[in-house]
């Protein structure tokens, strides 16, 4: 929740910040309520998914597809709601907002750069500090696999289901505590056979 929170201070205060006061346009004029508005959310839709991004441990096709295709839509989305002339009660002011106005300006595309990565480096800080200092249980099976040890008797004696701690276990779920019990008492008993 903090860094939702910390994020949305983030944004509105950077983008208001660049935004405000400048001449955004070719002819002078400063930015209005419309395209600050599609500024700020723009930022909104790269940062949600660039921090997906960042907690993905392996990627597949299908999470490549809804992060940065739910990118491509928010582009997308822009030019189709811009194209329609007079929204009527809906809007007078979006007409070729992003066209017109912000796909020619380079602070626009320089404001979602760095807000996006103003917003990214605590975010990552937070998960490389975790990881390293207050590592989870799957960080320590992850860390452990990437130096190769998880063959060690040792290192699987650590990594088994009984050095968890009750909330740990809690998390793992029935049905994989049932066939772990399961796998236990056929070892032992195959153990006993020899």
């Amino acid at each position: 929740m903090l860094n939702g929170v910390m994020n949305a201070i983030l944004i509105f205060f950077f983008c208001i910040a660049a935004i405000e006061d400048q001449a955004f346009r070719q002819d002078g004029q400063v930015a209005g309520l419309d395209a600050l508005g599609v500024v700020m959310y723009t930022c909104i839709v790269w940062v949600v998914n660039c921090q997906m991004a960042l907690s993905v441990n392996y990627f597949t096709i299908i999470q490549h597809i809804f992060i940065w295709g739910s990118i491509v839509v928010w582009y997308l989305f822009l030019l189709a709601y811009g194209a329609i002339n007079n929204l009527g009660s809906f809007s007078n002011t979006a007409y070729m907002v992003f066209i017109e106005q912000l796909a020619p300006a380079l602070l626009y595309w320089l404001v979602t750069l760095f807000v996006v990565l103003a917003t990214l480096v605590p975010y990552f800080s937070y998960a490389a500090i975790q990881i390293r200092f207050f590592p989870m249980f799957h960080n320590k099976i992850q860390w452990k696999r990437y130096l190769g040890k998880a063959e060690d008797p040792e290192v699987a004696r650590q990594l088994s289901s009984r050095h968890r701690t009750s909330s740990q276990q809690k998390m793992v779920g029935i049905s994989a505590r049932r066939d772990g019990k399961a796998m236990q008492i056929t070892r032992e008993i195959d153990l006993e056979g020899q």
